[in-house]
């Protein structure tokens, strides 16, 4: 067995020369279902400086052609084309996100979060915080009202999460091949009857525009529906499950320390009166509230991994083999003591005016370069105005009894999402 795994996960001659992670560790942390944060810094980063290392090579499964997570999200959109199909969908996404103006949503949304809190109490936070950027990502990008915050067990929201849940399946992910040898036709079946739906959304778009990303796509001529319906559901998904996470962990910092909490209150109070309507030139008044944003994605960022991409352009001075994998570990950068003084501590104030870091490619919680996010400026609007909204009405701490009272504990995600989960906050009406 130990032959045969290592003749089948040998690199290419070129590459032996480069650190390499042992195989057996790994595997038993995939099978396992680690998250992917956590083998990071358990094996990834002691790794990378025992050897003193910028590039490891890491065994790492690439997602197969036959892997229902393409069924589902296509192939034809922002993420996943390449060379001029992606210049398109590129330029005709920002074009569409920059059209789009939330705030008004997220002000509704943020009304009827508040009224969920009440006065007060314990509450499922990461229950709610999925909840709202559902309905945020429902009606900024699809022009649609999920009324999850008001109806969580509403029939697409449902077939979602059973779909995701389907296709998330550990073994499937990590043995492509299952999906042939095995196949799971009533999965296949849902993902299509999901699939569906979105294309529902699509042609009731075409006569019923409105002020959302879709109806600004649909004028673009160049769009098939097909990729229009690919693009749809990849901005879907990552505005819905990475902004949930994000916004979990931000709540979570905030409430693990007060004093941090409180400062940032202060600042939103000192910009935004009683009655106030908050406005874009509030939110950028408040750069404490931005450090504290910055340093919650570093410290839990919303993803791992980018997607693998291909290259045979010379890097640290090694030559990478034509269609060889290259990824780009976000946790293993946003948490290299190299860059970070003391990565594991929480500290907005190595954001704060005066230290670039954020700008110097160190901080990539939305990836870098041309292929990076492109809601980034929507998810940390999406995050800013949620939280200041927040500040104004409550203040929050973390149960004793709290899993996370030590730190955030993630889900588990084949995709190497962090989303914290059965996290409960303790809130008191202001």
């Amino acid at each position: 067995m130990s032959l045969i795994l290592h003749r089948t996960t040998q690199p290419p001659p070129q590459l032996r020369d480069i650190p390499r992670i042992p195989v057996w560790p790994l595997l038993l942390s995939y099978i396992s279902g680690e998250v992917e944060e956590r083998r990071v810094k358990r094996l990834l980063l002691p790794f990378a400086r025992q050897h003193q290392a910028d590039i490891v090579l890491l065994l790492k499964q690439t997602p197969p052609a036959d892997m229902l997570l393409w069924r589902f999200t296509g192939r034809h959109n922002v993420f996943f084309a390449e060379g001029e199909q992606w210049q398109k969908h590129s330029r005709i996404v920002k074009a569409a996100l920059q059209r789009t103006n939330p705030l008004e949503q997220f002000a509704h949304l943020c009304s009827r979060l508040c009224g969920l809190i009440g006065s007060g109490g314990r509450v499922r936070w990461n229950d709610l915080s999925h909840r709202f950027t559902l309905d945020a990502v429902g009606t900024t990008v699809l022009g649609y009202e999920f009324e999850a915050l008001d109806k969580p067990e509403g029939s697409l929201i449902t077939q979602y999460h059973l779909v995701m849940s389907a296709i998330s399946s550990p073994l499937y992910v990590f043995v492509g091949s299952l999906e042939q040898l095995l196949p799971r036709h009533k999965v296949r079946r849902e993902v299509d009857a999901l699939v569906d739906k979105f294309f529902a959304i699509l042609a009731a778009k075409k006569t019923n525009p409105g002020n959302d990303i879709i109806t600004f796509m649909l004028e673009e001529p160049n769009m098939t529906d097909q990729e229009l319906r690919d693009n749809i559901v990849i901005l879907f998904m990552a505005a819905h499950d990475s902004t949930a996470g994000t916004m979990s962990s931000l709540i979570y910092y905030l409430g693990k320390y007060p004093e941090v909490q409180s400062r940032a209150r202060a600042e939103v109070n000192l910009i935004l009166r009683p009655g106030d309507e908050v406005m874009v030139e509030h939110l950028s008044q408040t750069p404490y509230l931005r450090a504290i944003i910055f340093e919650s994605m570093r410290l839990n960022n919303p993803a791992n991994v980018t997607l693998p991409r291909v290259a045979d352009v010379p890097v640290n001075g090694l030559i990478i083999p034509p269609e060889t994998p290259i990824f780009l570990n976000m946790c293993a950068v946003l948490h290299n003591e190299r860059y970070w003084e003391k990565p594991s501590s929480f500290n907005p104030e190595r954001f704060m005016d005066g230290d670039t870091r954020a700008d110097e490619g160190n901080w990539t919680p939305f990836g870098l370069g041309p292929r990076q996010c492109p809601a980034r400026k929507f998810s940390l609007t999406e995050q800013r105005f949620l939280t200041a909204m927040l500040l104004r009405e409550y203040e929050w701490t973390i149960p004793t009894d709290s899993i996370h009272i030590n730190g955030i504990r993630n889900a588990f995600s084949p995709f190497a999402i962090n989303a914290p989960f059965d996290m409960d906050i303790d809130f008191r009406k202001l």
